[in-house]
């Protein structure tokens, strides 16, 4: 389920990065490639949606078995950097190296709540976004390039709404891998 969140979360990105390329030229008033970029929305609201969906169905066991059992659990990273340094020694005498210093355990368990917060920050960003993207669909319909004059008030708010949807998706795709990442979950 993760691998499908990651792979929906990055075509979502990409989707929305062309997105807000396609759309440049609405700054200057222009409507080309409206039936391309009124499908682009579609398809980003699309993936934003499923990987949404992804990450909700997987978000009980994320809470238990990640965050709470390890993330929040300063027992659980003292024991895992415990284990850790005796692996770093073990190391460094078998190759007759210098010994390496152990880390603060404190920081590590502030670090690992940090992580936790940023996780909870990404979603609510995410849910922001999804909100932006139906916005940007529903404006994009009411565009008509029959009646160029009364839709062109309308480009700078589309250009804008583009750049927050592209923006939300970019700031949890890089909490959600910095997240994940952590202690390789």
């Amino acid at each position: 389920m993760l691998v499908l969140h990651t792979a929906l979360g990055v075509a979502a990105v990409g989707a929305a990065t062309h997105l807000v390329l396609w759309s440049r030229g609405f700054l200057r008033g222009e409507l080309t490639r409206l039936a391309a970029i009124k499908r682009f929305a579609w398809i980003v609201l699309a993936l934003q949606g499923l990987a949404f969906v992804a990450g909700n169905a997987m978000y009980p066991t994320y809470k238990v078995e990640v965050r709470t059992a390890y993330l929040e659990n300063s027992e659980a990273i003292a024991l895992a950097q415990a284990a850790h340094q005796r692996q770093l020694d073990r190391v460094t005498t078998r190759e007759a190296g210098d010994p390496i210093a152990p880390s603060a355990t404190g920081e590590l368990v502030k670090r690992a709540a940090s992580a936790a917060r940023w996780f909870d920050v990404k979603e609510h960003w995410i849910a922001l976004g999804v909100l932006a993207q139906l916005a940007l669909v529903l404006v994009l319909a009411q565009l008509d390039p029959r009646r160029p004059e009364d839709s062109r008030a309308l480009l700078p708010v589309v250009f804008g709404l583009t750049l927050v949807v592209a923006a939300t998706l970019w700031l949890g795709a890089v909490i959600g891998v910095l997240t994940a990442a952590w202690r390789a979950v």
